[in-house]
């Protein structure tokens, strides 16, 4: 081999040597400013969405007051008790606004919601006599649950699940445990409604029978 040979390949050595060099040190910078420019890529991202977050919320300042009210309104219409006095107070409210007579009111006890895991619901059957003034009690049921005074009376979240109702002069049909309203005359409806009342859902270690109410609804409505 000659000195030629020998300084070509010394050269050609030195810059594969060069090359290998190069590429251990760029490769790292280049992953590194990868790295870099996704980390600017995120921090812009959640950057805007933060300003979008902050721009939502200054579009609802001004309506600040009235959706906490309808926050408490929401969370009045769920109590973390049976709330069996207000709950009969609603009812005969909405009965003697609707020109019907309400008689008994039988609750039963709190059970796991269908709708909601974080509801419970009571089943609640009310005997009723009437007529046309029926359909306006069922609208109003529909429409939650109010007396004449909310103060009074919050609202209650409520499901009509069914209605029985037969003429005064036949005998009541349905269950025999359900509630019997008061006698009605041969020209008047009587039967029940039967009510799907909802309540915050107890945590499992406190119980969620109700307790009996401490008052009854003042024109003559009775609990069972």
């Amino acid at each position: 081999m000659t000195r030629r040979q020998e300084l070509v390949l010394a050269a050609v050595g030195a810059l594969l040597v060069l090359a290998a060099a190069t590429m251990l040190l760029i490769r790292p910078t280049r992953q590194a400013t990868a790295e870099a420019r996704a980390d600017r890529d995120a921090a812009v991202a959640e950057s805007q969405s933060l300003r979008d977050q902050i721009k939502a919320l200054e579009a609802v300042k001004p309506k600040e007051a009235e959706l906490k009210a309808e926050a408490e309104l929401a969370k009045a219409e769920f109590p973390t008790t049976p709330a069996l006095p207000g709950l009969v107070d609603a009812l005969q409210d909405a009965a003697s606004q609707s020109g019907v007579d309400l008689g008994t009111v039988a609750p039963s006890t709190p059970e796991a919601s269908t709708v909601n895991p974080l509801l419970a619901e009571i089943t609640t059957t009310v005997g009723v006599n009437g007529y046309f003034e029926i359909q306006d009690l069922l609208v109003r049921l529909e429409n939650l649950v109010k007396g004449s005074d909310p103060a009074r009376v919050p609202p209650r979240s409520v499901l009509v699940e069914s209605v029985n109702l037969t003429s005064g002069s036949d005998d009541a049909t349905g269950d025999s445990a359900a509630a019997t309203p008061a006698a009605a005359s041969p020209d008047e409806l009587e039967g029940n409604i039967v009510l799907t009342v909802f309540q915050l859902a107890q945590s499992s270690g406190s119980s969620s029978t109700p307790a009996a109410p401490a008052a009854t609804a003042s024109q003559g409505a009775q609990v069972r």
